[in-house]
């Protein structure tokens, strides 16, 4: 089975019960030999301490015989120690009665220092010795004194034994607190689990239960929430799109069929079927005209329409669009003045830029009467985007101002939705999705679009766009 297969809940039980069994085995390795080390080292010491005592007998007696004596009757049946005495020529000169003739001696050349090793004597065990040479009124003597290992060896065994009994219980009980652990902490993941299956596009009111502790889950939770909100304003503009464009189609196309019904009611004169198609016409382009907004909107919602972003002069693009709304103000006889045009310098979608500001002209001339004037103006203004000393950004901001009729404070936040319109008095032939489209290429741009406007004052656009980087 392989490990991406099993559940969250497992993989993490399984992490556990390796992570603890590494854990425990490298503890329970540095436990043992640590232990062991310990226990030979207080051995070398016990052993240096007792070789002391027995280099002191020897030195302290010149007689022979009387030296055989005295460690026949204090070292030759020691209750712990085996001892043992060699003379230069390798002969024995003393040796414990429980050697019975084993030599603790095994080096060739005498030490010149202390020496200690591990010996495995014949019968008696494993042993350690430490060597000595000393000078004295019979010659230099190799003295050794050695001690069983069995009894630390059985201490070594049983802790090694208790490790082994005591591991597997670890073992066992990590991975069962593992499991429960697990289990608790992914408790909120099944609940909001549990939550999501519960929420469908007609269900995006519910939300995931927020925990009030700051954690992780709890930090999920709300950008889930937060996602699910999103999606349910997505999916109620979508509705109110949808409604809208329905009924914005329906309106001209219950016109064209009232129309085509009058008209086939019986014979029509010649400038009658005129007129009648005349309308038609009339009708039929307002129609194009909202099918090409509903299409250019679902490719900016899309994400269709990246367009072709080229460096590009702002001051030429409004200089052409000025040109171009020139006949409309003339006939209208509206004055339409420009502030002297800075060069600013940006990157961008010309076309597209140039829909911005025929729109947002188109509007002013539309709600500005006879005698009234137009002032379109271009400024460059550096701002610094953070406080970290990076140098600061320039943007080239337009604004186009009328002395039109304004409109009320309550109807300028709507102003940029789809498909709004303000009071039938002031609301034109428009489908109320110009401004929306202007905002859609001007957020494309990562620019900002902003309207002010007083009742009986006028109204003013301002459309803020980054310069182009020369650095």
């Amino acid at each position: 089975m392989k490990l991406q297969s099993l559940s969250i809940r497992w993989r993490l039980t399984l992490w556990y019960g390796v992570s603890m069994t590494l854990i425990s085995v490298v503890a329970g390795t540095g436990l043992y030999a640590l232990t062991a080390r310990d226990q030979l080292a207080r051995v070398d010491y016990e052993l240096n301490e007792e070789m002391n005592e027995f280099e002191h007998d020897v030195r302290r007696n010149d007689d022979r015989q009387a030296l055989l004596t005295e460690l026949n009757a204090e070292f030759s049946l020691h209750e712990h120690y085996e001892f043992e005495i060699t003379q230069r020529d390798g002969s024995t000169f003393f040796q414990s009665q429980r050697l019975a003739g084993q030599r603790l001696c095994s080096v060739a050349k005498w030490p010149t220092d202390f020496v200690t090793e591990l010996r495995d004597l014949s019968g008696l065990g494993e042993y350690r010795v430490l060597g000595k040479v000393i000078e004295s009124s019979y010659g230099p003597l190799l003295l050794q004194a050695a001690i069983p290992l069995a009894p630390i060896r059985v201490a070594q065994q049983q802790l090694l034994s208790t490790l082994s009994l005591i591991g597997p219980v670890i073992l066992l009980a990590v991975l069962v607190g593992g499991y429960a652990l697990a289990r608790r902490a992914l408790a909120p993941v099944k609940r909001m689990t549990e939550a999501a299956e519960r929420i469908t596009a007609q269900r995006l009111d519910q939300r995931l239960a927020e925990s009030p502790v700051r954690d992780e889950l709890s930090q999920l939770a709300h950008t889930l929430n937060e996602m699910i909100g999103r999606l349910d304003r997505s999916f109620g503009e979508m509705r109110r799109f949808t409604a809208d464009a329905a009924h914005e189609l329906r309106t001209p196309l219950t016109l064209l069929r009232t129309q085509l019904d009058v008209a086939l009611l019986g014979p029509r004169s010649t400038t009658e079927y005129q007129a009648v198609l005349f309308s038609l016409r009339d009708d039929t382009v307002r129609l194009c005209d909202l099918a090409a907004q509903l299409l250019e909107l679902s490719r900016e919602d899309a994400g269709i329409e990246s367009g072709n972003f080229l460096p590009l002069r702002l001051d030429h693009v409004l200089s052409d669009v000025i040109a171009k709304v020139a006949l409309a103000t003339e006939s209208k006889q509206i004055t339409m003045a420009a502030t002297p045009l800075p060069v600013c310098e940006i990157v961008g979608d010309r076309d597209r830029l140039e829909r911005v500001f025929v729109n947002l002209l188109d509007n002013a001339v539309k709600h500005t009467p006879a005698g009234g004037r137009i002032t379109i103006g271009l400024a460059a203004t550096s701002e610094s985007l953070s406080t970290n000393g990076h140098p600061p950004h320039r943007f080239a901001t337009a604004t186009i101002s009328d002395t039109g009729c304004g409109i009320a404070p309550e109807h300028v936040p709507h102003l940029f939705d789809r498909f709004y319109r303000v009071d039938p008095a002031r609301t034109t032939n428009g489908s109320g999705l110009g401004l929306a489209i202007c905002r859609g290429i001007v957020t494309a741009h990562r620019g900002e679009i902003s309207l002010q406007s007083q009742p009986d004052c006028g109204t003013t656009v301002a459309v803020r766009l980054p310069c182009a980087d020369k650095s």
